[in-house]
């Protein structure tokens, strides 16, 4: 399953990111008086940043930097209970005593460690490797054989040298380069290579961040590498049919009942062009079409997505609002619709209704359903009745 995987960054501490990158010299630290102690734990957690000790320096609120112009570690102290205390000292503020944590610093993060951590996390096969020092990296090969790579500073003027090694490293395949700032220009990658931002990568699920190789997989199919074996091959329905005369039941995990008109017919997942460009296994898609006949072309507040479990704002409770859905789960059916519709090219209009504001409510206009084995099959996962 590609589209959740284990890697989860505190939305917080995801813009903190890309900020703490180490300079070419390597030389700079970073201070827990500087940043949230907590997005900086986090960070550590995932192999990203390396604590580093205490600093000798903190700063206070009228302090801009550190150390010029910091607050200076005095003294250390225990108490009688056998506590530290830590006495710094400030031109404004004088003398004053400040938590352990103020002090914390860390090496910042490094290009090398988040090549790793990606590397490892969307199943990449092979060695990372620095191609240009502190600019680009390869991170192996994601799927059967496209190389993918995590490039800094791409859109800057020299970054035509910087990414000239990948032509001769993509000769023969469809490359993926993860940038986390602005694209190259036009023409700076080879013509069988996409640049793909991590803000596609990184998902928003509730206070958190997942990292998600849907736009991955997307980028290579699009490329024309990695391919499913069966093409999409729309079916034919007669003239003036409406989505409403067409359901789907689904009788497995892999395959769904079509009913159009006479005889229905099965079809399994990459037969309707919904495998996995990576592993052929069924793809998201496939998935949400899936769960969506579980829940027989309704989600509600009742039927709320396994897939994409709902947001809720802290502040708005748990009102059964647009905003109780994951916005994953709205891109998802748009996504959904958009292959149905090339599914069934000569149905005219949408599969899918609007969102329904009064009722909180998506709904499918084409006849979703489980076949009752498998429904009785299922029905823990999905919580459903049988």
């Amino acid at each position: 399953m590609t589209s959740q995987l284990s890697l989860s960054l505190r939305a917080s501490a995801l813009q903190h990111l890309w900020t703490l990158w180490d300079r070419p010299d390597g030389q700079s630290m970073l201070h827990a008086g500087r940043h949230a102690l907590e997005d900086l734990v986090y960070l550590e957690e995932q192999g990203l940043l390396t604590f580093h000790g205490l600093s000798s320096h903190c700063a206070c609120v009228d302090c801009e930097s550190i150390p010029a112009g910091g607050c200076v570690l005095e003294s250390v102290y225990e108490d009688d209970a056998g506590k530290q205390h830590f006495l710094v000292s400030c031109e404004q503020e004088g003398i004053f005593e400040v938590s352990e944590t103020r002090l914390y610093q860390y090496r910042p993060v490094t290009g090398d460690a988040l090549a790793r951590v990606l590397a490892t996390r969307v199943q990449c096969d092979g060695v990372v490797e620095a191609i240009v020092p502190h600019r680009l990296w390869s991170l192996g090969r994601y799927g059967a054989r496209s190389p993918l790579f995590l490039a800094r500073e791409a859109h800057r003027q020299d970054a035509a040298t910087v990414l000239a090694p990948l032509h001769e490293r993509i000769k023969g395949s469809h490359g993926v380069v993860l940038v986390p700032d602005d694209l190259p220009a036009v023409g700076v990658l080879p013509a069988n290579a996409v640049a793909v931002r991590m803000a596609q990568v990184w998902w928003w699920v509730g206070e958190m961040l997942d990292i998600s190789t849907d736009a991955i997989d997307d980028t290579i199919t699009g490329l024309g590498g990695n391919k499913p074996f069966v093409y999409l091959q729309p079916l034919e329905v007669p003239t003036g049919f409406t989505w409403a005369q067409v359901r789907l039941e689904f009788i497995s995990d892999e395959d769904v009942r079509i009913w159009i008109v006479g005889e229905p017919v099965v079809r399994n997942f990459a037969e309707l062009g919904l495998a996995n460009a990576r592993d052929q296994q069924p793809n998201r898609l496939w998935k949400l079409l899936r769960e969506f006949a579980a829940y027989e072309g309704v989600y509600n507040p009742d039927h709320r997505s396994v897939l994409y479990p709902p947001v809720v704002n802290g502040n708005r409770g748990s009102l059964p609002r647009l905003s109780a859905f994951s916005p994953k789960l709205t891109t998802g059916l748009t996504q959904l619709a958009d292959h149905l519709q090339k599914l069934f090219p000569t149905i005219p209009g949408r599969p899918f209704t609007r969102y329904d504001s009064r009722n909180h409510q998506y709904r499918a206009q084409i006849k979703l359903c489980w076949e009752p084995g498998y429904r009785q099959r299922m029905a823990r996962e999905y919580a459903i009745t049988v």
